[in-house]
């Protein structure tokens, strides 16, 4: 039907797989293979809606794992790209949100959405893993893939270059808000700070697949007595996993890189513009070994 909204169609065809939600966000891909991806269930629901309004808005190629029925049902309606997630096809699960992120129900989503991320990467795709109170006023895909578009924005000789960050295999932001300080300072923060996987970038290379697996792994089944045994949270485990590979490549330079992706970030009550700082994990850590 010609009169059909770009929303209804996508609707149609959304079945509840991965697989029809991959295809429902190829069209806002441009060939890029590239998408955003981000959970969450029905008690978000004012914080989904709000994402993925700012997501088309931006033009951004995007996925929601719903964690239940509701979410899914919801973001469905509405035309939004969005699946089942393992969770949300399960008896009886109910999320418990509380911030120590130590329940049984916390643990169990922080393992699906770690082996949802490792499982979208295996199909090829760069995923940016981030979080649903995340504000998009850009699309963040040309910037990260390194576009020609971007290169004449954030070439070589500008502040903010590109071409760094499309080398990296793993990129995650961190604590510090502010991208010019982080330039003045040489991006010492990075060096001892707080990652944060509210905006999480795996490569479908070799070495970020691997990345995500082993970030799967060590959330979902840890190594009784490594140093994944006993954290409480998926961003505990990929701080420290980031750490232990940097430990390992001293000589690909791990280095900060500031991009600007026109990201904007409600936390703690304030609005910070992230114009994204983001801490390249490697290079290329294709020579790696898996570690635990």
């Amino acid at each position: 039907d010609a009169t059909m909204s770009a929303g209804a169609r996508v609707s149609m065809g959304l079945d509840g797989t991965l697989e029809a939600a991959l295809d429902a966000a190829a069209p806002a891909m441009r060939g890029l293979r590239f998408v955003l991806l981000t959970f969450g269930n029905a008690a978000f629901s004012e914080l989904l809606r709000n994402f993925c309004a700012h997501a088309r808005r931006a033009g951004a190629a995007h996925v929601v794992g719903a964690v239940d029925v509701g979410a899914f049902e919801l973001l469905r309606e509405s035309g939004s790209p969005c699946y089942k997630t393992p969770l949300a096809l399960a008896t009886g699960y109910s999320l418990d949100g509380a911030n120590s992120h130590s329940s049984g129900s916390w643990k169990a989503f922080a393992a699906m959405r770690t082996g949802e991320v490792a499982r979208v990467v295996a199909t090829g795709l760069d995923v940016l893993h981030i979080d649903t109170d995340v504000v998009l006023l850009r699309d963040p895909a040309p910037f990260c893939m390194c576009t020609a578009a971007a290169r004449a924005e954030f070439g070589d000789a500008s502040r903010f270059p590109c071409s760094a960050l499309r080398a990296a295999d793993v990129a995650v932001s961190s604590d510090n808000m502010g991208p010019s300080r982080s330039v003045a300072g040489g991006a010492a923060y990075h060096g001892a700070g707080t990652f944060n996987s509210g905006l999480l970038l795996f490569r479908a290379t070799a070495a970020g697949r691997r990345f995500a697996a082993q970030w799967h792994r060590n959330v979902a089944s840890p190594e009784r007595g490594s140093r994944f045994w006993g954290k409480t949270s998926d961003q505990q485990a990929s701080c420290d996993l980031l750490r232990l590979h940097r430990s390992r490549c001293e000589e690909t330079r791990l280095h900060a890189e500031v991009r600007r992706a026109g990201v904007c970030s409600a936390r703690g009550g304030r609005s910070y513009l992230m114009c994204g700082v983001h801490q390249s994990a490697s290079r290329n850590l294709a020579h790696l070994p898996e570690r635990r």
